[in-house]
C-alpha cells in the first residue's frame, strides 16, 4: 500500500532534533516591538539588534514616538547594526504606514489571517521582507505557523534540492515554496525549531564556499554531500 512520499521538512527536522536536541523558545515579544527587533536584526547578530532595540526604548519610550522620530535620532540609538541608515528611515515609515492602514499602530489584525496573506500584508511595509515578516509572525505573541527562512535556511536548501535554480536571482519565490513544504500538522513552536535546527546546522556544517559535509547529521540524505563523494541518500530514508 502507498503511503505517500514522506514530507522532507519532517524527515530533516526530526533528525536534526536527535541529533542537536529540541531547542528552547526564544524571547516573545509584542507584535509591533517583534516588527521593530526583525528589522533591526535583519543582517545583524542578535546580541546587537538587541542592544540597538533597548537604545531605542530607552530614547522614545513608546512606538507611537518612534514613529514619528527623525531618521537622524534613530540613526544614533541603531548605528550598530548592518544598513544602519537605512533601517533609521525605515522603522519610522513602517510604523506610520500601520498607523495609516490600520488607524492606529496595532497590528491585531493579522490574527485574523492566514499565514501567507499575513506574510503579503507585512511585504507591504516599507523595509520588510519574507524573513522580517515570518519573524513577525512565528517569533512574536501571535505564533503563527510561519517559517523564517534566512540566508543560512537557503543556502541549505539549495544544496538538499528543496529548491532548485538561482536563489539568489528568486529568493523570493524559493522561499514561497519552501513555505509551502510546511507540514500541515506542524504548529509555531516546530516552524521556530525547525528555523533554529537548520540555522545551526548551516552554520556548523552547511557553510558558505565550502561545506563541511563530514560529519554532517544529514550527510547521507544530502544530494550535494552525495555530489561531493560523501555518500549518497539511503534507499528508504524518503529524501
Amino acid at each position: 500500500m502507498d503511503f505517500g512520499t514522506p514530507n522532507q521538512l519532517d524527515i530533516i527536522h526530526n533528525r536534526l532534533k536527535a541529533h542537536y536536541g529540541s531547542p528552547a523558545a526564544g524571547l516573545r515579544f509584542s507584535l509591533i516591538e517583534m516588527l521593530v527587533v526583525a528589522m533591526l536584526g535583519s543582517r545583524t547578530r542578535d546580541h546587537v539588534s538587541l542592544r540597538a532595540y533597548h537604545k531605542l526604548q530607552r530614547k522614545f519610550e513608546t512606538p507611537q514616538v518612534l514613529a514619528y522620530a527623525d531618521p537622524e535620532d534613530v540613526y544614533g540609538c541603531i548605528r550598530e547594526i548592518t544598513f544602519a541608515r537605512t533601517y533609521a528611515a525605515y522603522i519610522p515609515e513602517a510604523l506610520q504606514a500601520i498607523i495609516r492602514k490600520c488607524g492606529a499602530l496595532d497590528l491585531e489584525s493579522l490574527r485574523s489571517m492566514a499565514v501567507e496573506q499575513a506574510l503579503t500584508w507585512l511585504q507591504s511595509l516599507r523595509g520588510v521582507g519574507p524573513k522580517i515578516s515570518a519573524c513577525v509572525l512565528n517569533f512574536s505573541e501571535l505564533q503563527m505557523r510561519a517559517l523564517v527562512i534566512d540566508t543560512h535556511y537557503l543556502r541549505f536548501a539549495l544544496r538538499f534540492q528543496l529548491v532548485h535554480g538561482d536563489m539568489r536571482a528568486n529568493a523570493a519565490a524559493a522561499i514561497r515554496a519552501i513555505q509551502r513544504l510546511v507540514p500541515d500538522a506542524w504548529l509555531a513552536a516546530d516552524t521556530e525549531q525547525h528555523h533554529v535546527l537548520v540555522k545551526r546546522l548551516a552554520q556548523e556544517f552547511c557553510v558558505s564556499g565550502t561545506p563541511r559535509c563530514h560529519g554532517c547529521p544529514l550527510q547521507d540524505a544530502c544530494p550535494y554531500a552525495a555530489f561531493r563523494g560523501f555518500g549518497r541518500p539511503r534507499s528508504g530514508s524518503g529524501l
